[in-house]
């Protein structure tokens, strides 16, 4: 994970009357119940020492940047969030230098963007089970079977939960699956556009394999691509 120091745009609120102070406070932005691996998020703090420092930590574990705070006492920073596998709830503080018992927090949870097929081998025509979890840009996940420039497209299933799971048995390939190299692209629009980021895809080669005196097609293996 990178924290990357980020000025406080100088922005003034105009107070009027008398106003207490009020507890330090810390807020991700955009608002999500969950994030996915390289997703950026910005932190913004608000009731801490103005014109002073705060340090950031995450898990207990404290960032050797500061971020520094406006004479409002506010300060803005930036995080790009990493996830290689799984999920995991972070816990993220703000501790202000000057006065350490002045603190804020917030937590966010980060999921790996991943998919994972099985069988990965076997014959074309094979139900296979098709796990994914991290696509949060989407409501419906689908996979673009793409060829020699031509593209087949298959919808998975819905996902649902924070961190956008689906669960589902597939035919991606059919008997009839002609010999060669395959790129299967996971990603949450219905129609396959090659200029769509690439969050997973796997490359699948299906060869002709000898049984005998006859000769039926296999898949080699799902290779993934990230």
């Amino acid at each position: 994970m990178k924290l990357c120091l980020a000025a406080l745009a100088a922005t003034m609120l105009l107070a009027t009357g008398a106003t207490a102070a009020s507890a330090a406070t810390m807020t991700p932005s955009p608002a999500k119940k969950c994030f996915h691996d390289n997703e950026a998020v910005t932190l913004s703090g608000t009731g801490f020492s103005p014109n002073n420092q705060v340090s950031i930590s995450r898990d207990g574990m404290v960032f050797a940047q500061k971020l520094t705070t406006s004479p409002m006492g506010e300060f803005v920073g930036s995080l790009t969030l990493r996830q290689g596998t799984g999920q995991t709830k972070r816990r993220y503080t703000a501790t202000d230098v000057l006065n350490p018992a002045l603190t804020a927090s917030t937590s966010l949870l980060v999921s790996a963007i991943e998919v994972k097929v099985r069988p990965d081998t076997g014959t074309p025509g094979k139900l296979l089970r098709i796990g994914a979890r991290g696509f949060t840009t989407g409501k419906t996940l689908y996979a673009h079977i793409v060829r020699k420039g031509k593209a087949r497209n298959e919808r998975i299933g819905r996902l649902s939960g924070p961190c956008s799971k689906v669960v589902a048995r597939k035919r991606l390939f059919t008997k009839k699956t002609k010999v060669g190299n395959y790129r299967v692209q996971f990603d949450t629009k219905r129609r396959y556009d090659a200029d769509t980021e690439v969050r997973y895809a796997f490359t699948v080669d299906i060869s002709l394999q000898p049984k005998a005196s006859a000769s039926q097609s296999s898949i080699a293996g799902w290779r993934a691509l990230r």
